[in-house]
Protein backbone atom coordinates (compact mmCIF):
# COMPACT_ATOMS: atom_id res chain seq x y z
CA UNK A 1 0.00 0.00 0.00
CA UNK A 2 1.40 3.20 -1.15
CA UNK A 3 2.52 5.85 1.62
CA UNK A 4 -0.92 7.88 0.58
CA UNK A 5 -3.20 5.74 0.92
CA UNK A 6 -1.98 4.08 4.39
CA UNK A 7 -2.12 7.76 5.60
CA UNK A 8 -5.93 8.15 4.23
CA UNK A 9 -7.05 5.09 6.15
CA UNK A 10 -4.83 6.26 8.89
CA UNK A 11 -7.38 9.77 8.60
CA UNK A 12 -10.49 7.40 8.23
CA UNK A 13 -9.36 6.02 11.85
CA UNK A 14 -8.75 9.30 13.05
CA UNK A 15 -11.88 10.76 11.68
CA UNK A 16 -13.60 7.66 13.59
CA UNK A 17 -12.12 7.96 16.68
CA UNK A 18 -13.00 11.93 16.85
CA UNK A 19 -14.76 13.63 19.27
CA UNK A 20 -16.76 15.47 16.75
CA UNK A 21 -17.86 12.26 15.08
CA UNK A 22 -18.27 10.58 18.33
CA UNK A 23 -20.67 13.50 19.42
CA UNK A 24 -22.91 13.53 16.32
CA UNK A 25 -23.33 10.08 16.54
CA UNK A 26 -24.46 10.36 20.14
CA UNK A 27 -27.04 13.57 19.04
CA UNK A 28 -28.31 11.84 16.60
CA UNK A 29 -29.11 8.75 18.65
CA UNK A 30 -30.81 11.00 21.11
CA UNK A 31 -33.02 12.72 18.51
CA UNK A 32 -33.80 9.18 17.08
CA UNK A 33 -34.74 8.18 20.98
CA UNK A 34 -36.71 10.64 21.35
CA UNK A 35 -40.30 10.22 20.14
CA UNK A 36 -40.94 14.05 20.14
CA UNK A 37 -37.90 15.30 18.28
CA UNK A 38 -38.60 12.28 15.52
CA UNK A 39 -41.84 13.43 14.95
CA UNK A 40 -41.07 17.19 14.63
CA UNK A 41 -38.43 16.56 12.12
CA UNK A 42 -40.92 14.76 10.40
CA UNK A 43 -43.17 17.26 9.85
CA UNK A 44 -40.44 19.74 9.10
CA UNK A 45 -39.33 17.40 6.34
CA UNK A 46 -42.78 17.02 5.30
CA UNK A 47 -43.73 20.57 5.38
CA UNK A 48 -40.49 21.11 3.52
CA UNK A 49 -41.17 18.85 0.85
CA UNK A 50 -44.59 20.52 0.26
CA UNK A 51 -43.15 23.67 -0.02
CA UNK A 52 -40.73 22.53 -2.26
CA UNK A 53 -43.40 21.40 -4.42
CA UNK A 54 -45.26 24.61 -4.60
CA UNK A 55 -42.12 26.09 -5.08
CA UNK A 56 -41.38 23.69 -8.54
CA UNK A 57 -44.93 24.60 -9.69
CA UNK A 58 -44.66 28.39 -9.57
CA UNK A 59 -47.07 28.61 -6.75
CA UNK A 60 -46.94 30.77 -2.92
CA UNK A 61 -47.99 28.77 0.04
CA UNK A 62 -50.68 29.93 1.83
CA UNK A 63 -50.53 32.16 4.79
CA UNK A 64 -51.33 29.04 6.98
CA UNK A 65 -48.83 26.74 5.04
CA UNK A 66 -46.14 29.28 6.12
CA UNK A 67 -47.82 29.68 10.01
CA UNK A 68 -47.52 26.39 10.33
CA UNK A 69 -44.00 25.47 8.78
CA UNK A 70 -42.81 28.39 11.13
CA UNK A 71 -44.46 27.06 14.26
CA UNK A 72 -42.50 23.66 13.42
CA UNK A 73 -39.48 25.29 13.27
CA UNK A 74 -39.86 26.90 16.52
CA UNK A 75 -40.25 23.64 18.33
CA UNK A 76 -37.49 22.25 16.31
CA UNK A 77 -35.13 25.65 18.20
CA UNK A 78 -36.90 24.75 21.47
CA UNK A 79 -36.41 21.13 21.15
CA UNK A 80 -32.50 20.05 23.05
CA UNK A 81 -31.71 17.04 21.41
CA UNK A 82 -32.41 18.81 17.65
CA UNK A 83 -30.80 21.77 18.93
CA UNK A 84 -27.71 19.78 19.38
CA UNK A 85 -27.52 17.34 16.77
CA UNK A 86 -27.32 20.28 14.06
CA UNK A 87 -24.79 21.71 16.39
CA UNK A 88 -22.74 18.93 16.23
CA UNK A 89 -23.73 18.19 12.53
CA UNK A 90 -22.21 21.72 12.09
CA UNK A 91 -19.23 20.86 13.88
CA UNK A 92 -18.27 17.83 12.01
CA UNK A 93 -19.09 19.56 9.15
CA UNK A 94 -16.47 22.18 9.96
CA UNK A 95 -13.74 19.77 10.99
CA UNK A 96 -14.52 17.85 7.44
CA UNK A 97 -14.47 21.53 5.52
CA UNK A 98 -10.62 21.75 7.19
CA UNK A 99 -9.58 18.05 6.51
CA UNK A 100 -10.86 19.13 2.33
CA UNK A 101 -8.54 22.32 3.09
CA UNK A 102 -5.62 21.14 3.75
CA UNK A 103 -6.14 18.39 0.91
CA UNK A 104 -6.76 21.46 -1.84
CA UNK A 105 -3.72 22.53 -0.52
CA UNK A 106 -1.22 19.90 -1.25
CA UNK A 107 -3.21 19.51 -4.31
CA UNK A 108 -3.17 23.24 -5.86
CA UNK A 109 -0.48 24.67 -4.00
CA UNK A 110 -2.64 27.50 -3.51
CA UNK A 111 -4.26 28.81 0.04
CA UNK A 112 -7.85 28.47 -0.29
CA UNK A 113 -10.19 31.20 0.25
CA UNK A 114 -11.54 32.77 3.45
CA UNK A 115 -14.67 32.29 3.36
CA UNK A 116 -15.43 35.53 5.52
CA UNK A 117 -13.43 37.38 3.09
CA UNK A 118 -14.75 35.23 0.28
CA UNK A 119 -17.60 38.22 -0.96
CA UNK A 120 -14.37 41.16 -1.21
CA UNK A 121 -12.14 39.09 -3.96
CA UNK A 122 -12.98 37.58 -7.17
CA UNK A 123 -10.53 34.43 -6.44
CA UNK A 124 -13.66 32.18 -5.94
CA UNK A 125 -15.72 33.55 -9.00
Amino acid sequence: MSQVLEKAAELAIAIEESEELLKARECQKAVEEDRDASEILNSYFSMQQQLNDLEKQGKEPDHNLITQFNAIQDKMEANANIANYYKSQADLGRMLQQINTFITKAITGQEPCDEEACASCSGCS
